[in-house]
């Protein structure tokens, strides 16, 4: 039996996801088969290079500096998030909170990361290979909130975030030949995603990346279809569905210390549900 822990991320609501890995660790749980997208991807890398607590600390302590996220950082930099802050100055060998590139390199694991190509709205799976010393590009390019960020360059091709073009990508994770998958969503099952909230930004998108624009026009249609699909796969008994039963107040960007950790809270407990599943 092989088994798989898909993260589809959700910005700072991924502090759910951190708990579940946290747990994970704690409980000496090794899942072969990795599959992330934009926040989840982080949370994944470190559940790889098994640095239990780290990511927690890019949800509910490095936000609140200047230098990480806000309206200063997109007034002078023109994103949100100081992606170089984050994935260089933060996480490079030899800085204040190193990535353990190492420890992951030296993993059995396998990884996925998801990210869209700007110039074609198509999505992209980058391997566990793309991560290496002082090259964390894949990871950042999975979590480039469009419009809001300016997309990360790799090979001169402009990626946004992979919940763009595929937000659940539970067929993935199976066509790797997973049997059995733990997916971890970062609001209720059973909250689909309005297609009202990404016109907007849509529009503004698509006069410069009109593809991608495209795929995010079409965001909410994927991901419902997406996420019937992966609560149908729940009744046949093939994946665990792990979601909080409400959000604590967080949002994509909305990040309140005390709710964060009341968040995370929920993930560790239901990180509790994963050994049963696996057995």
């Amino acid at each position: 039996m092989e088994y798989g822990i898909m993260d589809i991320g959700g910005g700072m609501r991924d502090a759910f996801g951190a708990g579940v890995l946290d747990r994970l660790m704690d409980d000496g749980i090794e899942i072969s088969r990795c599959f992330g997208v934009s926040a989840g991807a982080s949370n994944l890398s470190n559940y790889i290079s098994k640095q239990r607590g780290r990511v927690l600390r890019f949800y509910d302590t490095y936000p609140n500096r200047r230098q990480y996220m806000g309206i200063w950082q997109l007034l002078r930099h023109g994103s949100l998030l100081n992606m170089k802050y984050i994935y260089e100055e933060l996480s490079f060998p030899g800085k204040e909170d190193p990535f353990d590139i190492e420890s992951y390199m030296a993993s059995d694991k396998d990884f996925m990361i998801v990210a869209t190509n700007a110039l074609t709205g198509e999505p992209v799976y980058f391997p566990k290979s793309s991560l290496r010393p002082f090259e964390m590009r894949s990871i950042e390019a999975s979590g480039t909130i469009p419009v809001l960020c300016r997309p990360t360059i790799i090979d001169n091709i402009p990626y946004f975030d992979g919940g763009i073009s595929d937000p659940i990508p539970f067929m993935k994770a199976f066509e790797s030949g997973v049997d059995r998958l733990v997916a971890i969503i970062t609001k209720r099952k059973d909250d689909f995603r309005d297609p009202e909230r990404d016109q907007r930004p849509a529009r503004i998108l698509s006069r410069s990346y009109p593809k991608a624009a495209e795929a995010l026009r079409l965001r909410a249609q994927t991901y419902n279809r997406e996420l019937k699909e992966l609560l149908e796969l729940e009744k046949e008994g093939c994946v665990l569905i792990l979601a909080p039963d409400d959000t604590c107040n967080v949002t994509t960007t909305k990040h309140r210390r005390k709710d964060i950790e009341r968040l995370y809270r929920k993930g560790y407990e239901a990180g509790g549900l994963v050994d049963a599943f696996l057995h």
